[in-house]
């Protein structure tokens, strides 16, 4: 999942390391969730349960299919409008087709002047996100970064002021709540961690699929196609999380849909995906559940400040 530049064909190593040794050492127990997963696809497919909201002609130009070098990857039908959950927050999800594969994306968008995001890690006692979202209640909430056999995080976390783990470096981004309790999304090659810089809350992940200034990263080719997690920053200075819940999209096609959409993108980070990819919101207006397949010891919720 984790693919760079110059560091890439380490960092892919590590991760196919991950993958080999879940899928040899310690199969996850898929036929376990073989039920809940048939729920999940009858109830939920290309919906992701996202109540009330209903197809509709796009306002504006519908979510595009990624561009050159990969222009067969296009959009086959119309995204639908942002419909809004919450005062400041929106929920819209697209369908398209990628290189003939159907998939979607199911994204909530918010100011981050009405929201606070917090980082939740806690490693003893790692929950699918159904089970984060029943714990804490938030009105959203998406899986986090990376973690080991063991559970713990890949990288650096924290978590209301305490530090744990050690930062990428050179690759990868930061998910970032700064002494002012603003948002920001970092490019780890752009702006590298300093240890001395004062965060509530921050967590890193890889790869940057669009680097801050709305460049699209230079990842390498790749035909690993996942369920897919995003936290991203338009523009406008607002909070977009994105979940594919279909094995569609290589990263790079990803960051592509994404750049050559008309979200206005200006950076956009990847998550821990695959088995991990979840992502819950619920308010008076829509109630949508992605759950993992996984326990996941770190995630990423949303707020009212």
């Amino acid at each position: 999942m984790i693919t760079t530049t110059k560091t890439t064909t380490t960092v892919v190593r590590m991760l196919q390391y991950r993958a080999t040794w879940r899928s040899v050492f310690m199969p996850r127990p898929r036929l376990r969730h073989s039920l809940p997963i048939f729920v999940l696809v009858a109830g939920v497919l290309f919906g992701c349960k996202v109540e009330p909201l209903q197809p509709q002609p796009a306002a504006s130009a519908p979510l595009s299919g990624v561009g050159q070098p990969l222009a067969a990857a296009a959009a086959s039908a119309p995204a639908t409008t942002w419909q809004q959950i919450d005062s400041a927050m929106e929920l819209r999800s697209a369908r398209f087709d990628v290189n003939g594969q159907a998939g979607h994306l199911t994204m909530v968008r918010l100011d981050p002047a009405s929201y606070s995001i917090r980082v939740k890690y806690d490693v003893a006692n790692a929950g699918s996100l159904r089970e984060w979202y029943e714990a804490i209640k938030p009105l959203a909430i998406i899986n986090g970064g990376y973690f080991d056999q063991q559970g713990k995080a890949t990288a650096l976390v924290i978590f209301d002021g305490i530090r744990t783990g050690e930062s990428y470096e050179g690759f990868g981004g930061m998910v970032v709540v700064n002494a002012q309790g603003q948002f920001e999304l970092r490019s780890l090659r752009q702006q590298p961690f300093d240890p001395d810089e004062t965060l509530q809350q921050a967590m890193q992940s890889s790869p940057m699929l669009i680097q801050p200034g709305g460049v699209v990263s230079d990842l390498e080719p790749d035909n690993d196609r996942s369920r897919r997690s995003v936290i991203a920053r338009d523009i406008h200075g607002r909070i977009l999380l994105i979940v594919s819940d279909t094995n569609t999209f290589t990263l790079p096609e990803l960051a592509n849909v994404l750049k050559n959409s008309d979200l206005e993108l200006d950076a956009a980070l990847n998550l821990d995906g695959g088995s991990s990819t979840g992502l819950y919101v619920k308010t008076d207006q829509a109630n949508v559940q992605v759950d993992s397949f996984d326990k996941l010891p770190l995630v990423l919720v949303v707020q009212r400040r």
